[in-house]
């Protein structure tokens, strides 16, 4: 069971790591816009690169963010009916939902590596003037996929030995 936990806490850690970094990707974005906007209206020189760079760091703070988010229990549930729901029926929706979650991840991780390969094996660019390599910022699909699916079974396992795992006895410590 301690080395469950420590897998556990490693996994936690790792998103809490990653998304932590991944946040400050908010204040570069920030930064970035703010110098394209007084680019483009104070000197009237806009820059190529600045709206596609904005769009893929968004994007990859998002993607690798998934995990973190999940993590800090802040992904947006749909409210509205599982809050309706009593804690049995929320315990089945959450059954219900845990394979398709982990299902998906799969998918996006596949999907994602094998889109990744065929970039780095194509040396495929983004069809713009600024043109960069694709397959750095497509990692971050794969990669923020494993980020999630781990979580969730990070999460699950959590769960299951709070529910089913030794108690501590009376007058013990936790």
């Amino acid at each position: 069971m301690e080395i469950l936990k420590r897998i556990l806490d490693l996994i936690d850690k790792i998103n809490r790591i990653i998304g932590g970094s991944v946040a400050m990707l908010i204040l570069v974005l920030t930064a970035l816009i703010t110098v394209e906007v007084v680019m483009r209206y104070a000197f009237h020189a806009p820059t190529v690169w600045s709206g596609e760079l904005s769009s893929l760091l968004f994007a990859t703070y998002v993607l690798l963010g998934g995990g973190y988010t999940l993590y800090k229990g802040d992904h947006v549930k749909m409210d509205i009916l599982y809050s309706r729901f009593s804690d049995k029926g929320k315990a089945v929706v959450d059954l219900i939902a845990i394979p398709l979650v982990l299902l998906y991840c799969w998918v996006l991780m596949v999907e994602g590596w094998s889109m990744v390969t065929d970039a780095i094996e194509t040396n495929r660019t983004f069809s713009t003037d600024w043109a960069p390599l694709m397959w750095p910022w497509l990692l971050a699909l794969p990669l923020g996929a494993l980020l999630l699916g781990l979580q969730v079974i990070s999460n699950v396992l959590r769960q299951l030995v709070n529910a089913f795992g030794k108690q501590p006895d009376e007058g013990e410590t936790a």
